[in-house]
């Protein structure tokens, strides 16, 4: 399996989470770490792997090298947010005030690290291209913000939750003790992170894997494992049509030059 860089304990936690799973799918599951969303997408598409974690847009774009088995939704939610976030100590309070600021972001093909909240400053009239003096991608959402609190850049772009009525409660910051931190904008819903299988595996094995991870859902220590690695539990199959927005707001920003 493979997984896009985070947490330094993560590897450790996915490890325990394959092995569970893998037993069950009656098949050897090994880690494989890839060093950026690129890279992931081309271990899946050269058949390098055959099951990955894979973030919205690295699904987006493999298109059909590959088969979602389904999603670990997050305190039960279908959708997590995209936001914009300065240190608690910034001068900035507005999306204009951060003219000419260091933007720190996550990946080239993070949905929330970077992708829409591109989209979305030219909703705004803003050129992204020229909005900001520098732009540095620091390869995970922990990274990103630990490179703010350090104060290597002075905005970063990276993924919050919301509750019921929109506000948000928490994100990639709350991973990170003593971190303080404001939300300067949030950017609208993105679909989860997708656990997904190379399309030319064999389907008995893609089945097999795909009743693993249904089984983790509904089974205390796997839960416990889905909860350590994915931060939730809830095991949901079919999220296909929730990707094909991300998908044309992608297509039309690419063919706009935004991320040129």
């Amino acid at each position: 399996m493979v997984l896009s860089s985070a947490a330094d304990d993560l590897p450790a936690k996915v490890v325990r989470l394959l092995r569970w799973t893998g037993k069950r799918a009656g098949v050897d599951l090994e880690l494989h770490e890839a060093a950026t969303y690129e890279e992931l997408a081309n271990d899946v598409k050269k058949g390098r792997v055959d099951v990955a974690w894979l973030p919205p847009i690295v699904r987006v774009r493999l298109g059909a090298h590959v088969v979602a088995l389904g999603s670990i939704l997050r305190d039960g939610r279908m959708t997590y947010e995209t936001a914009l976030i300065v240190r608690s100590d910034s001068k900035a309070k507005t999306i204009g005030q951060l003219r000419k600021a260091r933007a720190g972001w996550v990946d080239r093909w993070s949905a929330a690290g970077f992708v829409l909240p591109r989209i979305n400053l030219a909703l705004f009239g803003i050129d992204p291209r020229t909005f900001f003096r520098s732009e540095t991608f620091y390869g995970s959402h922990r990274a990103v913000v630990a490179a703010l609190l350090e104060g290597a850049c002075d905005v970063v772009g990276t993924y919050a939750q919301a509750d019921g009525k929109g506000r948000v409660k928490g994100g990639a910051w709350s991973e990170i003790e003593g971190a303080e931190v404001r939300v300067i904008a949030t950017f609208g819903a993105i679909p989860p992170d997708v656990i997904g299988a190379r399309a030319d595996l064999a389907e008995p094995e893609r089945a097999a894997l795909r009743d693993a991870f249904r089984a983790a859902g509904a089974d205390a220590e796997g839960k416990r494992l889905l909860r350590a690695v994915f931060g939730g539990e809830t095991f949901v199959e079919d999220m296909s049509s929730s990707y094909e927005s991300l998908a044309r707001a992608l297509d039309m920003a690419s063919a706009r030059g935004l991320f040129d």
